[in-house]
């Protein structure tokens, strides 16, 4: 793996287009471009640029909603279906009303749809952050008072959404899981070369 740091984004774009370009040139197949959603069909005009005509025979871009498909279409297995912000919401209704007898802190969860969709955020950057249930659970044991009880209980609520959502439709932030299992059990990573490029985090 290497890693290009600098503080110019212009010219960090430019040399990572530059490289996935060269390969092109070399005919090398399977370059992967991963970038931002937003600014995945600015990123391919950017690459045919450089490349030329032939750059889709060897080249592609995608974000992470292509990564999904092009390893579903690799591995010729299906995707799973994901939940849309209402099912989402849904399932994390039902998560706290599974709850309800073990829950004080977010007892009246289940009532207030504003503080669903705080819970949902809060399962985003746990999600992003690989934070899981048990790690909510260790860190509510190392803390007292009020803080511990509502970490033990964030971590009761992760562990039913994620329940529910195992059962049926997954959280769409799990995709990237699903991904990677994928990979583990197949040769796509190895026929593919990697550039990731435009992420601001």
């Amino acid at each position: 793996m290497n890693l290009l740091i600098g503080t110019d984004w212009v010219a960090n774009r430019d040399w990572v287009l530059d490289e996935v370009a060269d390969g092109v040139a070399r005919g090398h197949k399977g370059l992967v471009l991963l970038v931002p959603e937003l600014i995945s069909h600015d990123a391919e005009r950017r690459l045919c640029d450089r490349a030329g005509d032939t750059a889709s025979r060897y080249a592609q871009v995608l974000s992470f909603t292509r990564l999904v498909r092009s390893v579903s279409e690799w591995c010729q297995i299906a995707a799973p279906k994901c939940l849309d912000n209402g099912g989402r919401l849904t399932a994390m209704a039902a998560a706290a009303r599974m709850l309800s007898g073990r829950l004080k802190s977010y007892a009246s969860v289940e009532t207030r749809p504003e503080f669903l969709t705080e819970l949902l955020n809060a399962v985003d950057e746990f999600k992003r952050c690989c934070v899981t249930p048990a790690d909510l659970m260790a860190a509510s044991v190392q803390t007292q008072g009020t803080l511990a009880q509502k970490l033990e209980e964030l971590s009761l609520i992760l562990e039913g959404y994620n329940s529910l959502c195992a059962q049926g439709l997954r959280d769409p932030r799990d995709q990237m899981d699903w991904v990677l299992e994928q990979m583990e059990t197949s040769d796509y990573a190895q026929r593919h070369s990697f550039y990731i490029d435009g992420f601001p985090d």
